[in-house]
């Protein structure tokens, strides 16, 4: 999976094979992460130098990085697809993902709903916060995976959208 880092000022890609590799602006590069905290806080060993990392809130995004607050942002290549082709008539589809385990509090949408950029989609809670995704363009709603009231795995499905 290809993500779009950002640490403060700084902007990387960042690639991780389904073997564990990293690769950073297309530089593979020794790592090892491993969670101290569940959800919280890890220890990641890139290149030789051991850092601590610690989330400190989602939205907006900041984490402690050997003691440092640093503010982040990561979105993975399809959420990048998605907002590329957000932009162009006839983007195509996007899906709608949970960024984080937590209890999905509300769906807002229902299927063939036609809905415009940042339209309010659904409602998930996780670390007793509520975030309220929203659309990355306009489309139609033609799938609801999950429903209000469910467990959701970080990174499932909770609906599908076209252009």
């Amino acid at each position: 999976m290809r993500y779009e880092v950002s640490l403060d000022d700084r902007r990387v890609r960042v690639e991780i094979t389904p073997d564990g590799r990293f690769t950073v602006d297309d530089r593979a590069i020794p790592a090892d992460v491993r969670e101290t905290v569940r959800h919280r806080q890890w220890s990641v060993a890139l290149d030789g130098e051991t850092h601590e990392v610690t989330l400190l809130t989602y939205d907006p995004l900041r984490v402690d990085v050997d003691g440092r607050d640093v503010h982040a942002s990561v979105i993975d290549e399809r959420s990048l697809r998605a907002r590329g082709s957000a932009a162009r008539p006839g983007g195509g589809r996007f899906e709608l993902r949970a960024p984080m385990p937590g209890l999905l509090k509300a769906v807002h949408v229902k299927e063939g709903d036609v809905v415009e950029r940042e339209a309010p989609l659904v409602t998930l809670e996780a670390m007793k916060m509520e975030n309220e995704l929203r659309a990355p363009g306009p489309g139609r709603v033609v799938r609801i995976a999950a429903t209000a009231g469910t467990k959701v795995e970080g990174g499932s499905v909770l609906l599908v959208i076209v252009e």
